[in-house]
């Protein structure tokens, strides 16, 4: 399995907020960000051998869940999110823009209960965690990066 480098990590805030930044003309709920800082970590590890957030995921009942940014979001419920969006694109590396624009690309058009979907499905990094270690524990990076990899 490949080294996972964690010399650049980023708080998930950043990602969050680049993420409203790209998505600032697309209506995006709190579970819209949720899964989108997941799938960005995802997809920097399975691309890249580079996690991004400073914080693990978690895995909760309704699937993996960053504990900071449901925090920071969890005020709006399941209405769309009215913060200000910010450009932090100049605080990332190459590598980190290209899995958060990847990110952004290819799910762009997918509701909330699509992304959610996805990372329910049986066999997800989630899945594994819950059924292992049970509800609120970290989902391991490597597995995360396993399953990114594999997709």
């Amino acid at each position: 399995m490949p080294k996972i480098d964690y010399t650049h990590r980023k708080p998930p805030q950043l990602v969050s907020d680049q993420i409203l930044w790209l998505r600032r003309s697309i209506a995006t709920t709190p579970m819209h960000v949720l899964k989108l800082v997941y799938l960005c970590h995802g997809w920097a590890l399975g691309l890249h051998d580079l996690a991004l957030i400073h914080e693990p995921v978690e895995a909760w009942r309704y699937g993996p869940v960053v504990p900071s940014v449901y925090h920071t979001y969890k005020s709006f419920r399941g209405n769309a999110i009215n913060a200000p969006a910010v450009d932090r694109s100049s605080e990332f590396s190459a590598q980190q823009m290209d899995a958060i624009e990847l990110v952004h690309d290819v799910y762009s058009d997918f509701d909330a209960i699509q992304l959610s979907a996805l990372t329910h499905r049986p066999g997800t990094p989630w899945d594994i965690t819950r059924k292992k270690y049970g509800l609120g524990t970290p989902i391991p990076d490597e597995l995360i990066l396993e399953h990114f990899k594999e997709l």
